[in-house]
């Protein structure tokens, strides 16, 4: 392993300050280390500092490890994050871990296997318009700043399923389910699993419920607001506005997300129970679900 690309978030003081004091270290090691500063998030396209890296060193939480995620998918590179949020589902290594553990993923020792995440690819329609975007957690399509419910009518492989009325839709990995997912109710899957589940956002009628999907499963989502714009999201950080008709497309892409890893795939247990726990000391210190909406693509 010879090149190595450091993304952090410029904004955030404390992944910057240690991008720069790793990157002369990594240098005087005999790497060629490209640091880039991934704070604008968009519709990602291929980076052409990234071609010819070997790996993807990531500083931040999981939300930046997300961004980081669909940026490296275009050219393949194995990310390992290294956490700078709170949880960290995602992440892989504590900052003071760098100068003792980080020589096995560069080394790739025999240790170190390679995590593979579905991604869902997803294109909306609306106004004579078309535009696809890509996510490793959910694919979001729900209500505006309105406090109005919306219809959504949904078809699995071209056989119409429903029409949810609910503040909207959630289609996720099993990567999402431990996002937005979650925090609505819906159920978790193992990291490996490649199925997707449709859940529903605040439904009007009890009878609906989350669905597991088969993972080549292509799924078409048309929204109704009325008068109101609804809101598209990929993964939390690609958002736009719909109008009334709008239609989403979503399908598993062709493209994954690789972690390295050393800890073994039944960390995933672990590190959900530490979740929970912390999610319920949250609430009794105070912390109110609409909190815990607003923050659910940053766990």
């Amino acid at each position: 392993m010879n090149t190595i690309a450091i993304l952090y978030q410029g904004r955030k003081q404390d992944t910057a300050s240690f991008a720069s004091q790793l990157v002369p270290t990594l240098r005087q090691q005999g790497y060629e280390v490209r640091a880039l500063d991934i704070r604008k998030e968009g519709n990602e396209q291929p980076d052409g500092e990234l071609e010819g890296c070997d790996l993807a060193l990531v500083l931040g939480g999981d939300g930046t490890i997300v961004h980081a995620a669909r940026i490296c998918s275009f050219l393949g590179i194995p990310i390992v994050g290294v956490n700078f949020g709170r949880v960290g589902f995602l992440t892989e290594l504590e900052p003071d871990e760098i100068s003792t553990h980080l020589h096995y993923y560069l080394e790739r020792d025999a240790s170190v296997w390679v995590d593979e995440r579905t991604m869902l690819q997803a294109t909306m329609e609306q106004n004579g318009h078309e535009e696809r975007f890509l996510a490793l957690n959910d694919i979001v399509i729900a209500r505006g700043a309105w406090p109005r419910v919306v219809r959504v009518q949904v078809w699995v492989d071209d056989y119409y399923y429903n029409t949810t009325t609910a503040d909207g839709m959630i289609l996720c990995t099993a990567t999402g389910s431990t996002a937005y997912n979650m925090a609505v109710g819906g159920p978790l899957l193992h990291p490996q699993v490649q199925s997707t589940v449709l859940s529903p956002i605040a439904p009007h009628l009890d009878s609906n419920r989350s669905l597991i999907l088969p993972p080549e499963a292509r799924v078409k989502l048309r929204i109704f607001t009325g008068t109101q714009d609804g809101v598209f999201s990929a993964d939390g950080q690609l958002n736009r506005e719909v109008t009334d008709g709008a239609v989403v497309t979503v399908e598993k892409s062709p493209r994954m997300t690789r972690f390295l890893r050393r800890r073994p795939p039944t960390y995933f247990y672990q590190i959900i129970n530490a979740k929970l726990k912390n999610d319920s000391t949250q609430e009794i210190e105070g912390t109110g679900k609409e909190e815990a909406v607003e923050h659910h693509h940053a766990t």
